[in-house]
């Protein structure tokens, strides 16, 4: 992979016609979650690889209250141009990239034939009396008023396991430590999102939908308001959590390979 500017890196394909895949990882993680699938798929296509405001390389998010998904277009908008690539693109993202991938296609921000997503966390589909919802709400409110560390553990482990954050190894720590301000400008994002259920439906390119068979009540919430409004969707699951992409890739990897 080539580093067209910072934190983002393109791979040709083999051939100059070749579609192009641009991969959205999710918060506490960059582009590099994506190194399995990116072996997987070899050169059948051009890969397009973003880290995400405030992640891996790239910048931090210059808006700090009110920040929005459509925040992260910008950037998205700024590597296809940098990659010089056709569109339309094929888009895959995991969990906060996945909703993203999502608002990309209904807002019709980039011209995208095929999307491919891991447990999307577009948390505002969900109503406020929800199980699923109270339950993103708990962990939401419990990194209120917490400092970086105390909130990045209670991050960290909802969507992994109980004393996960501090199994990792001190430089990881840090590392996610110095990500928690945009973890929260994500949440910000992922709830209060304009878009509601029904615009999904506006979405008639073929989607794929990922869901891990042992993930968090607010995910499994999210995949099954969006399965019931999108009109042309493949629906797969793995015995995983919500973090299969990086923990199983040998499972994900082919699921996305074959879909694009």
């Amino acid at each position: 992979m080539k580093e067209l500017q910072a934190g983002v890196y393109y791979r040709p394909a083999a051939q100059p016609d070749a579609d192009t895949v641009l991969l959205l990882h999710s918060s506490q993680s960059a582009s590099s979650q994506w190194r399995h699938f990116i072996q997987t798929v070899g050169e059948r296509v051009n890969v397009l690889a973003v880290d995400l405001l405030g992640y891996g390389n790239a910048p931090q998010a210059s808006i700090t209250t009110h920040f929005r998904l459509q925040h992260e277009i910008p950037r998205v908008q700024e590597a296809i141009a940098a990659a010089a690539v056709q569109q339309p693109l094929t888009v895959v993202g995991h969990s906060y990239g996945g909703a993203l991938a999502l608002k990309i296609v209904a807002d019709q921000a980039l011209a995208v034939n095929k999307v491919a997503v891991y447990e999307p966390v577009s948390f505002h589909v969900l109503p406020e009396d929800s199980p699923g919802m109270m339950e993103i709400r708990a962990i939401s409110d419990a990194m209120h008023g917490k400092d970086a560390t105390a909130c990045t553990r209670t991050f960290v482990d909802y969507w992994n396991q109980p004393g996960y954050f501090d199994a990792l190894p001190a430089k990881i720590q840090a590392l996610m430590v110095s990500q928690a301000e945009k973890v929260s400008l994500d949440f910000d994002a992922l709830l209060n999102e304009p878009l509601q259920l029904d615009d999904y439906a506006r979405i008639k390119q073929p989607v794929l939908l990922i869901s891990g068979e042992y993930t968090r009540r607010s995910a499994q919430a999210v995949v099954r308001a969006l399965s019931s409004v999108l009109p042309n969707l493949t629906e797969q699951q793995v015995a995983a959590g919500h973090m299969g992409p990086l923990t199983h890739p040998a499972e994900v990897s082919p699921l996305l390979s074959d879909f694009i």
